[in-house]
């Protein structure tokens, strides 16, 4: 678990070979290029032709919908079938040849129907507009022709945008304007105006672009004959386009699951050229750099044995130590983490990648984010409901989403177990259900009929998860000191860090001290025992004091002290004063940080006064109530399920994430990422 062990590699091979070593390193797959400034020029080459291929494929795919993701619901209820596609070739360049001979004619067939459709559609709209212009001069028994023969008047007939309409009639107030809509863009319109205003009709009408409708001459002169003409061959174009649409739905349908292949396969391929293109600043030789896990350095080595220098080192973070040491590589952050763990990467994601020089928090979140959300979500019925649909999540999906449904698996096998010891399923008492419960707390009680909050249960509730906040912190804060030992940075570890766990802690005793003794009068004198630990209050608030005291005033003098006896720059009042502001920081931090987890008893009180609210229902309708009880509990779970993940999330990102953890780091990507579509595979 945790972070992977990484090795810097440097391969050193004539750059007329490059090509041989980007081959092997493909076929190794778990190498994390460094990228340089100079380019190979082969590889752009290379790299140009599948970005060509892939932008093709991406037009294709967002031209004509093609879906390349199935939804969670349709992947849980129908599943996901998908069909890999195989690419195989004897290196690169044939495998990006093989990705351009592959995808030609699938995006040329597709783009000469696309083309043809486009075509057919613009002439079956140009014929339907001709067909209505026909079919009202036919039905008015109006020629065109015997338009000009008119003395005293000035008429013209044409068909006219529907959005100039209006415009054209502004400009032409001395005629009159009768139209009729043809199409949804089109009117049909005859002008008429006095023969002396003819001149200024025809050039308001040139100004607009419209014409005289003249009957075109591939059709017969007379309206009714070339009104069947026209029909009959709209008839033809339709039944043209149809069958070109039909063809291309048949060719869709054939070459989807290639389309989204082969443009997955395009995408691994541009991805791995980009990094892999640049070669160093040698003139003969190019140099390749990037990091592979350790336990593999060997395995490479062995694959380039005897044909190209190779030089395999420890890869170390950026740091600055005590002493000026110091590390100059920025190695990617790969982790280890296996089973469950690793489904909570996804919430160690949400604050970014630890560094190569930082602890991986994600086991711990597997374990606090888990009890906290089956605390505020405590029910037996509904963390079942929960788990098994995050199993069939996992196994029904692949990816970032079956890792998604593992994490609402055990989410839900969380609640379920606090919901068990606290007898509560879908809100009614498991012994209700049949089912012994330990029942640890009775949240809910009931006198004269009347249902109601246990206020003693609630309050030893809330004692226990403030409990569990200060593990929780003192963890955080612990990660924190172990961080800095870790990277040798000793001062700062042990005169801020480890005084400020000591801080954290001896101030918890003394709290647990006021409380035992109910005041701070008799917290010194007081024998009564201290909540949660039963040694006398006067004991428990002395060491309390005592520690608190010396941690104070480490944290204001240590740094100061230590700059002295080792001689370090930096002024001792200068360095006492930024004690003495990190001191109160923490007073502040320690109390809102640790009241913060009172949210995990207040959101489980919300979750059974709900349920409290909705289960009344029961008792008034009985069986008839069930539709209102199946509908309110899954409300309820959507509701509460997303709110209790935010809460959680939030107690992790704010009060635990911000002691230690930076997630300053960058993912190593190998050559070869994971892929859903498509398999590429080098002989």
């Amino acid at each position: 678990m945790g972070l992977a062990k990484l090795a810097k590699v440097s391969i050193i091979a004539p750059k007329t070979e490059v090509e041989e070593v980007v081959k092997e390193l493909f076929k190794f797959g778990d190498f994390h290029p460094i990228e340089h400034e100079t380019v190979d020029r082969s590889l752009e080459e290379m790299l140009e032709k599948v970005k060509k291929v892939e932008l093709a494929l991406d037009t294709i795919v967002s031209e004509f919908g093609i879906r390349s993701e199935v939804g969670i619901i349709d992947s849980i209820i129908k599943g996901v079938k998908v069909e890999r596609h195989r690419i195989e070739a004897e290196d690169l360049r044939g495998l990006v040849d093989a990705l351009e001979s592959e995808a030609g004619p699938i995006v040329s067939e597709l783009n000469g129907l696309s083309t043809k459709i486009d075509a057919l559609t613009k002439e079956v709209q140009k014929n339907e507009a001709l067909l209505a212009a026909l079919r009202l001069l036919k039905d008015l028994r109006i020629a065109p022709s015997d338009l000009s023969s008119l003395r005293r008047i000035y008429a013209v007939f044409a068909v006219v945008p529907i959005r100039d309409l209006q415009e054209i009639k502004r400009s032409l107030p001395e005629a009159a304007a009768l139209h009729v809509m043809l199409t949804k863009t089109l009117s049909a319109v005859l002008f008429v105006a006095s023969s002396k205003d003819a001149e200024r009709v025809e050039r308001v009408l040139k100004g607009f672009g419209v014409k005289p409708f003249t009957v075109p001459e591939w059709l017969p002169r007379a309206i009714p004959e070339a009104y069947a003409a026209v029909e009959s061959k709209l008839a033809e174009l339709n039944a043209e386009l149809a069958d070109a649409k039909q063809k291309l739905n048949l060719v869709l349908e054939a070459s989807k699951g290639k389309i989204l292949s082969l443009r997955e396969g395009a995408s691994v391929l541009k991805e791995s050229l980009e990094r892999l293109k640049t070669t160093g600043r040698l003139k003969r030789f190019a140099l390749i750099e990037g990091y592979v896990p350790y336990e593999k350095s060997g395995e490479l080595l062995k694959m380039f044995d005897g044909r190209y220098p190779v030089f395999v080192s420890e890869a170390k973070a950026t740091h600055a130590g005590e002493g000026g040491t110091a590390y100059a590589d920025n190695p990617p952050t790969l982790l280890r983490n296996r089973g469950i763990v690793k489904a909570f990467e996804n919430v160690t994601g949400i604050q970014g990648l630890p560094g190569n020089d930082e602890i991986d928090p994600t086991p711990f979140v597997a374990l606090f984010f888990s009890v906290f959300y089956g605390i505020m979500f405590a029910d037996f019925g509904q963390g079942l409901v929960l788990m098994i649909f995050g199993l069939l999540m996992s196994m029904r999906t692949k990816g970032r989403l079956r890792d998604w449904g593992v994490l609402l698996a055990v989410l839900g096998l969380s609640s379920s177990i606090v919901g068990f010891l606290l007898g509560e399923c879908f809100g009614f008492r498991l012994s209700g259900w049949g089912i012994a419960s330990p029942e640890l707390v009775h949240l809910v009680e009931e006198h004269a009929g009347v249902k109601e909050l246990n206020l003693a249960s609630v309050q030893k509730l809330l004692q226990f998860t403030i409990m569990l906040g200060i593990v929780h912190l003192t963890l955080g804060y612990s990660l924190s000191a172990y961080r800095l030992i870790k990277n040798r940075e000793y001062l700062e570890a042990f005169t801020s860090k480890v005084p400020t766990i000591s801080m954290y802690i001896f101030g918890v005793l003394f709290a647990l001290a006021f409380f035992g003794a109910g005041g701070v009068a008799q917290m010194l004198t007081s024998q009564s025992p201290a909540p949660f630990i039963g040694l006398p209050s006067s004991l428990v608030g002395a060491v309390g004091m005592a520690g608190g005291i010396a941690s104070i005033f480490v944290l204001i003098l240590g740094r100061p002290v230590a700059n002295l006896l080792t001689r370090r720059g930096g002024g001792f009042v200068g360095a006492a004063g930024m004690g003495l502001l990190e001191v109160l920081e923490n007073i502040i931090h320690f109390l809102s940080n640790t009241i913060s987890y009172a949210r995990l008893t207040i959101l489980l009180l919300v979750h059974v006064a709900l349920l409290m609210l909705l289960n009344n229902v029961w008792y008034a309708l009985g069986l008839m109530s069930l539709p209102i009880l199946v509908i309110g509990n899954l409300g309820i779970m959507a509701l509460e399920g997303l709110i209790v993940f935010i809460q959680s999330l939030r107690l992790h990102l704010y009060e635990f994430f911000t002691k230690f953890f930076e997630g300053s780091g960058k993912p190593f990507r190998g050559l070869r990422s994971e892929t859903t579509y498509v398999d590429i595979k080098i002989k």
